[in-house]
């Protein structure tokens, strides 16, 4: 797996965590008090993404770690497609 690929892709599967992370916390305020279960998962999930990330750096079989940043990317997708 090209090194470059797996830079550029991790950078922007952050940035979508972020973002995502960003909007449900801001959009499912109530009263002005942020919502904590979305603070929360975001939190798991930029965790859980940057272990995927290091170990993909690290790892002798990057490929392998590839495949848990797209299973991790599932709870990201799957609000979305209920809007759809």
């Amino acid at each position: 797996m090209n090194s470059g690929f797996t830079h550029i892709f991790n950078i922007l599967v952050g940035i979508l965590i972020v973002v995502e992370g960003g909007v449900y916390i801001f959009m499912n305020n109530k009263d002005g008090d942020l919502h904590l279960r979305s603070m929360i998962m975001t939190v798991l999930l930029i965790t859980a993404w940057a272990m995927s990330y290091r170990k993909q750096v690290t790892s002798d079989n990057p490929s392998a770690w590839l495949i848990v940043t797209i299973i991790i990317m599932i709870p990201m997708i799957l609000p979305w497609l209920f809007f759809i």
